[in-house]
């Protein structure tokens, strides 16, 4: 259960949610109503309600239940999906009244583990900058990384502003507009991967039809072409899954970092995941974070800032690159993705 003071400023103070419209309305709805803030609060410790209650809603529309809020959601409607309203919000609040105590099952059992796949650009990135410093294989790690679609990162097709790069044959394609790659690394000179690990608290299982569905449902009812690409890459990952290791990074980071090869260098990766950490947490979560370095130098790269500007004056989250010369922002990103403007630091890795 969480403060219905902080769950009210979460909804009120809410960004990033620009690509849908039905969502940015229903942020407002349930922010000035008590009985969905109460609701919303039933969403575990550390999660974030926002995603999480509009996560539920999405899953119980998918699997199939009938009421008119059904009508203003794409992903269900298709095309003939209704524009919000004045009456969306009456159907979100007597949607979540009649089913209330599924949506706080759903709450008080789920997570919010989105696998962006577009996200999966970032480990690409990581590794390409590794290769130009070094000819070693590589370990990769990914910090709350679900499923483990970005984990395979070295398997799907990119356009990075108008280039291709990566697997060209691949079922998943990742389009990325970048106005200037001038600073980026070659994506595809990546190094040998010796290992592949990621750590989730509770990790989806892609075999599991009910863990699919709620992936699924974390996906913006607009986002349609996300939608797609995630089926892609639950395929590619389902047929050949890394090893993703269950429990809390604070408390199983060590302990996972000390079955990584010695001595060979490691790419450490999270995105939007430490937003979802307690702040008391945070850390010990850093610590966890950084003990991956202690036996191998260590590139950490992180997509959490999101109150950053790109020089384009585009509002976004900050790459944040951290490696033996210290911290420094190396880009500034679209939250999903879709957009990446590289900064000057990213030439100065070590």
């Amino acid at each position: 259960m969480q403060d219905i003071g902080d769950v009210a400023a979460a909804f009120r103070t809410a960004r990033g949610f620009g690509s849908s419209p039905l969502y940015g309305r229903l942020l407002a709805v349930v922010a000035a109503d008590r009985a969905l803030l109460e609701l919303a609060a039933r969403t575990r410790p550390g999660q974030q309600p926002t995603f999480a209650l509009f996560g539920a809603v999405h899953h119980l529309l998918l699997a199939g239940t009938p009421d008119p809020l059904a009508e203003y959601y794409p992903s269900v409607a298709g095309a003939a999906a209704r524009p919000v309203d004045g009456g969306t919000g009456l159907a979100f609040a007597r949607f979540c009244a009649a089913y209330s105590d599924r949506i706080a099952s759903l709450l008080g059992t789920r997570l919010v583990q989105t696998n962006q796949v577009q996200r999966a650009l970032v480990l690409r990135l990581g590794l390409a900058l590794l290769r130009r410093t070094t000819s070693a294989p590589v370990c990769v790690v990914e910090v709350g990384c679900s499923a483990g679609l970005n984990l395979r990162a070295d398997r799907y097709a990119y356009t990075v502003g108008g280039t291709p790069v990566g697997d060209h044959s691949s079922p998943v394609h990742i389009g990325v507009d970048v106005p200037d790659t001038d600073p980026l690394p070659d994506l595809d000179r990546l190094p040998e991967i010796a290992d592949v690990v990621g750590i989730d608290l509770a990790p989806p299982d892609l075999t599991d039809a009910d863990d699919r569905a709620w992936l699924r449902a974390l996906v913006w009812p607009e986002n349609s072409h996300q939608a797609a690409q995630l089926q892609a890459a639950m395929a590619v990952v389902a047929a050949d899954p890394p090893r993703v290791v269950a429990g809390n990074a604070t408390e199983i980071g060590p302990t996972v970092a000390a079955t990584l090869p010695p001595g060979l260098p490691r790419l450490v990766v999270h995105t939007a995941t430490r937003i979802h950490v307690p702040a008391e947490d945070r850390p010990a979560f850093d610590a966890a974070v950084a003990a991956f370095g202690v036996d191998g130098p260590m590139l950490h790269l992180a997509l959490e800032d999101d109150h950053l500007v790109a020089p384009s004056g585009r509002s976004g989250w900050g790459l944040t690159a951290t490696d033996a010369r210290g911290s420094r922002t190396v880009a500034v990103a679209d939250g999903h993705l879709a957009w990446l403007e590289p900064l000057p630091a990213m030439n100065d890795l070590a």
